[in-house]
């Protein structure tokens, strides 16, 4: 059985090898790890104030001819619902999202009451027409590729959710 939560360092590694040039994220309880990776990788860190303003601007650098991937919570990701509708599904911006999913190791554990950003986070996604591939452990960082090259080739929005914490 692989380790739970995929290695930070070595997602680094992939989002460096994909080419993404920015890194766009509000650190969370889940994700700090990967935010000490990124601040000491060579990609350009930029931390808005909130989701959907990092939505914005990862439209912005895209427009401006850069790969920037998004990284934020789902609780995050239910707040920019507007910022996504308006700078991504609607122009057609093929948005990389990166979600944490809050909620799945209680679920998972079979905690109650179950968190319900856990419960959305799927049916919201889907009812944009986001498709997404589950981050778990390092063998699922393949799915960044696959996330990466839909965007691409459907210029829309794409995402990979992790639902645990990244390890060192």
């Amino acid at each position: 059985m692989s380790e739970r939560g995929a290695s930070a360092a070595r997602t680094v590694t992939q989002i460096e090898a994909l080419g993404f040039s920015h890194v766009l994220m509000i650190p969370d309880t889940e994700s700090r790890l990967l935010y000490d990776a990124v601040r000491h990788s060579s990609l350009p860190l930029i931390t808005p104030c909130r989701e959907g303003e990092s939505i914005a601007i990862a439209a912005g650098l895209w427009a401006g001819g850069r790969k920037p991937l998004v990284v934020l919570q789902n609780t995050g990701l239910m707040e920019a619902g507007d910022a996504l509708r308006g700078c991504g599904l609607g122009p057609r911006v093929p948005l990389r999202l990166m979600l944490g999913w809050r909620g799945y190791a209680g679920a998972m554990a079979g905690r109650k009451p179950i968190d319900s950003a856990y419960t959305y986070t799927e049916p919201l996604l889907a009812a944009w027409g986001i498709p997404c591939w589950h981050l778990m452990s390092d063998e699922d960082l393949p799915t960044l590729a696959t996330m990466d090259r839909t965007a691409e080739e459907t210029s829309l929005p794409a995402a990979v959710v992790t639902g645990w914490a990244f390890r060192p």
